[in-house]
């Protein structure tokens, strides 16, 4: 189950920088386009409402695991 979030997490993060879909952040600001960056599965954390995703850089972006919105 948490392998199967991961993926469906990476996938629309990988669509929404993919498309130029824009995303907002906590405070509600728009990013009209995300540069791509592979997230790591051993840096990732998936909690009850958000699967954080991060690489060795940091924080990418977090997946709603109920709406499957991306916001960074």
């Amino acid at each position: 189950m948490k392998e199967n979030l991961l993926s469906q997490a990476i996938e629309a993060y990988f669509e929404v920088c993919h498309q130029g879909i824009p995303v907002t952040d906590r405070k509600g600001n728009v990013y009209s386009m995300l540069v791509y960056q592979q997230p790591s599965q051993s840096d990732s954390i998936i909690g009850r409402k958000y699967v954080y995703l991060r690489n060795c850089n940091g924080e990418l972006a977090r997946y709603n695991i109920k709406t499957g919105e991306i916001t960074v």
